[in-house]
């Protein structure tokens, strides 16, 4: 088994549950470990209602087999490792006899998963953008693959064998026999909150204290009205099998902390659903979280400018520095202020200017680093994109108690 080979004990001999989140959470998950699950996961398959499932492994409760499994879903995004901590966690509790029900550990996209941890080995110490392609994957002329969470609306009806479309059709029947599902996904930036959740007592002992309301509606304002794919949280909301359906960022898609985040909330989650009896990392909770309400999208031409632009100008993002304006990239969550300086058009010198307080998300990033993803809008940006390209989504934040 692979827990073995990470931590050098076996949690089937574990004879106190209390000592359980001690054994677990005292490593830190490094790449290689999630690796190490990635690998196991993706040699295994399930077999649902006569469906074949690969990339898939099915946890056994010896308690309560009625009761239809729950899922933990990692690397919906090949390049996001950190789901795979939960997967793990699931793993742990099943060889400790410690699962009250049955759980379902999966690779959302298996061929991107696959892609990412083999470039990861081949140039280890590179910086994490480096494999920002494996998000989705590439196909055998190098060429980017589509996204594993937009699905064409018709997904179940296509025949073109695709790995996206098949993938798609393989998570749609495992969705017909599952009580829950939690999407464990990470970002570009330091990124941690909730980003959807069905009910807010599935939230209750969570580590992560940051939720994102109004994301779909934000970002569905500036989509097509011929809307032709759609999220895997939009296509499995509506089943009512599914009671408990959340979707979290757990941080920097590398950052060492992001898989104890991921399987810390993993944790919560179970104990919330009565899957473990162990006791979440926190046990003391008032419900309070900060509330990012997301706003629909604001681009380049929507700050404030001060200047004349001139046609040859390129616009970055910037800071002021010391009373220097320099390039800076904007982190995601980062908050900004009223007026602060937050881009600079060269050579004609103009900047640009926040139009009121607020904190980011989705930032459009520096193109030496995402030159491969038109999609995030990658600077510097032409004049003649200004009112194209997204700056970011920005956030109003709030204290919240759920």
């Amino acid at each position: 088994m692979p827990l073995k080979a990470i931590y050098n004990y076996d949690f089937s001999g574990m004879s106190n549950i209390d000592i359980f989140r001690d054994k677990f959470f005292a490593k830190t998950l490094t790449l290689a470990d999630l690796k190490i699950i990635h690998d196991y996961v993706k040699q295994n398959s399930i077999n649902l209602a006569g469906q074949s499932i690969p990339a898939a492994i099915y946890l056994k409760s010896s308690i309560d087999n009625k009761t239809a499994p729950f899922v933990v879903l990692a690397q919906l995004h090949g390049n996001e490792p950190a789901g795979l901590a939960g997967i793990a966690l699931a793993l742990a509790l099943s060889q400790a006899g410690l699962l009250k029900r049955d759980v379902i550990g999966i690779i959302g996209n298996p061929l991107a998963a696959t892609q990412y941890f083999e470039a990861w080995g081949e140039t280890p110490n590179s910086p994490q953008e480096t494999r920002d392609a494996f998000r989705c994957g590439l196909n055998k002329r190098g060429e980017l693959l589509p996204d594993g969470n937009r699905i064409p609306i018709d997904f179940m009806t296509r025949n073109d064998n695709s790995p996206h479309t098949k993938r798609a059709q393989e998570l749609w029947n495992m969705a017909q026999h599952i009580s829950g599902i939690l999407d464990i996904h990470s970002a570009r930036g330091n990124m941690t909150c909730i980003t959807d959740h069905k009910n807010d007592s599935d939230l209750k002992y969570s580590p992560i204290r940051a939720i994102l309301t109004e994301l779909a509606e934000a970002i569905s304002a500036h989509a097509s009205a011929n809307v032709t794919v759609k999220t895997l949280k939009t296509i499995l909301s509506p089943l009512s099998n599914i009671t408990c359906q959340t979707g979290i960022e757990a941080g920097r898609h590398e950052d060492p902390k992001s898989p104890y985040i991921a399987a810390a909330f993993t944790l919560a989650t179970f104990y919330n659903q009565g899957i473990t009896d162990v006791k979440p990392l926190i046990q003391d909770d008032n419900n309070i979280f900060e509330r990012y309400a997301v706003q629909p999208r604001i681009t380049y031409g929507d700050l404030i400018r001060e200047g004349e632009l001139q046609e040859d100008d390129q616009i970055y993002m910037a800071q002021e520095n010391n009373g220097q304006i320099e390039e800076y990239q904007y982190d995601e969550m980062q908050a900004i202020t009223n007026g602060q300086i937050i881009a600079i058009a060269r050579p004609s010198g103009t900047i640009f200017r926040a139009p009121f307080d607020f904190s980011g998300i989705f930032f459009s990033k520096s193109g030496k680093f995402y030159d491969k993803d038109p999609s995030v809008g990658p600077w510097p940006v032409s004049v003649a994109q200004i009112n194209s390209v997204k700056f970011c989504y920005p956030c109003l934040v709030s204290e919240i108690k759920l």
